[in-house]
């Protein structure tokens, strides 16, 4: 259905919204800092009727709040920008010119869902100073967010009763089950079930007694043992359970496409989400490998785009799934600038200097204590701990690498998330050069490539410092040569 016109071009959203929100309490959360001195000024002393009251008050609240807000938001798609007008008693308008949008997000939550509304999110470089979210459009219907998700896209309004010709759709990569099973192996899908084991330790700590302890009586340890391998077994289980679900609530049906000169991603169990992103935005590719991930050649695949939003999110190409899926998507995006160049043997020198002074130094002061007191604890402690930290010395730096090819270049850092970064050389805007006291001395440097899209810089990190005007010069063109202390005389 077609959102009714306010007045030529000026489009209102579906008043179905009303409810979604009245559901929610979306306005009404705003007033809770309100509500609590007043709540707590009166009491409860009426008891459940007073509830019942604040509960229709509350419900009632929200409804106004939200027809209100629907009565007073507009939006308008034109030729050259996107006009958003709200408010009630302040009124704002927000101009958002086209050629500021970097992409756009139909969103679909469950309820949404329900009611047959999305919610259209565009990502523009042209927000207000303090403006927390991009220009969101909340409560239309389906046909009408992909009318406004293809006419900011093509920089131009096209009329809802004349769709434009659907351009032509390669699918890049389609999500496999199977690679739930590497969710175990990834932090951000470990967090909510392990937070959830920490509110149940906290359950058990308001517990009368010691439930814990009680289970290591000394007459039963063969049992109490059995218990507690099962207590760990279990909170092991419902950590992998729960990393593999939110994977698969967050990443089901992940399907990435190439449609015309946009890349398309759709994904989500309860609530779907299709981002579209313009290709030309695209400065690079990030391919990241945990740990865990590396051992069973696992990685995730983010595309680099100028002015994102949310980007390690939107910009997903490969949420998760095989290395060699992860760059063989890259390559698609971004050249290949060949293999990457190890760092001097003074880089390796370094880190493993770093380990031996912190281990030795915990091993020393063993030593010492284990002589006063005949307690040698820190000292064996000390010594593995150098010995860790050689090794891991060597895999940090082992994980450093640079390249530089005709059309982009490439950097890589991390042990326990190694990541390498490809971009292109029109994505640099800027170099910087840091050397410390120990760097010089070592004939080493860390160069940042600064770039307008991601984290806005990335580094290759102790690199032969006289390799540094190559790789600029290389990477980027030959204005970087002025880096080359010869030009700097």
């Amino acid at each position: 259905m077609t959102p009714p016109l306010v007045a030529p071009g000026i489009r209102r959203t579906s008043s179905r919204i009303v409810l979604v929100h009245t559901v929610t309490f979306k306005q009404a959360r705003q007033l809770v800092p309100i509500l609590i001195p007043i709540v707590a000024g009166f009491g409860f002393g009426g008891g459940l009727t007073t509830i019942a009251l604040m509960a229709v008050g509350i419900t009632v609240l929200s409804l106004a709040a939200a027809a209100l807000s629907w009565w007073r938001f507009s939006y308008a798609d034109g030729p050259s920008s996107v006009v958003i007008t709200r408010g009630l008693l302040s009124r704002s308008v927000r101009t958002v010119p086209n050629d500021r949008i970097r992409g756009v997000e139909v969103e679909a939550p469950l309820l949404h869902r329900l009611f047959g509304l999305v919610r259209v999110r565009v990502d523009a470089a042209a927000g207000a100073a303090g403006e927390d979210e991009e220009v969101v459009v909340d409560g239309v219907s389906r046909a009408e967010g992909d009318r406004l998700r293809v006419a900011v896209l093509t920089h131009r309004g096209t009329p809802a009763d004349e769709p434009s010709p659907e351009p032509v759709e390669e699918e890049l990569s389609r999500w496999d089950n199977r690679w739930l099973l590497y969710a175990p192996l990834v932090g951000s899908y470990l967090a909510l079930p392990a937070a959830a084991l920490g509110a149940l330790s906290r359950v058990l700590d308001d517990v009368p007694g010691d439930p814990v302890g009680d289970l290591f009586d000394v007459e039963l340890p063969a049992a109490a043992w059995a218990v507690a391998a099962g207590v760990v077994g279990g909170a092991l289980l419902l950590l992998v359970a729960g990393s593999v679900i939110g994977a698969a609530i967050v990443n089901w049906g992940f399907r990435l496409t190439r449609r015309g000169s946009s890349l398309v991603a759709v994904r989500g169990l309860f609530t779907r989400r299709h981002t579209e992103l313009e290709i030309d935005r695209v400065r690079g590719v990030s391919v990241s490998e945990g740990l865990g991930m590396r051992l069973v050649g696992a990685g995730r695949a983010t595309a680099l785009v100028t002015g994102l939003a949310d980007a390690a999110r939107r910009g997903q190409l490969l949420p998760l799934g095989p290395r060699d899926e992860a760059w063989s998507l890259a390559s698609l995006l971004v050249a290949d600038p060949g293999p990457l160049r190890a760092h001097p043997a003074a880089a390796r020198r370094r880190r493993i200097i770093r380990a031996l002074v912190t281990g030795l130094a915990v091993t020393a002061g063993g030593l010492v204590l284990g002589a006063r007191t005949g307690h040698w604890e820190l000292a064996i402690a000390g010594a593995v701990v150098t010995v860790l930290g050689v090794l891991l010395a060597r895999s940090l730096y082992a994980a450093l690498g640079h390249a530089a090819g005709p059309r982009s270049f490439s950097v890589r850092r991390g042990w326990l998330v190694r990541e390498q970064i490809v971009l292109e050389r029109r994505a640099v805007i800027g170099w910087q050069v840091r050397q410390s006291w120990f760097q010089r001395r070592a004939g080493l440097a860390t160069v940042t490539a600064c770039v307008g899209a991601g984290s806005g810089g990335y580094a290759a990190v102790d690199m032969a410092a006289a390799e540094t005007p190559s790789f600029t010069a290389a990477a980027s063109g030959s204005w970087a040569r002025a880096l080359d202390p010869a030009n700097q005389r």
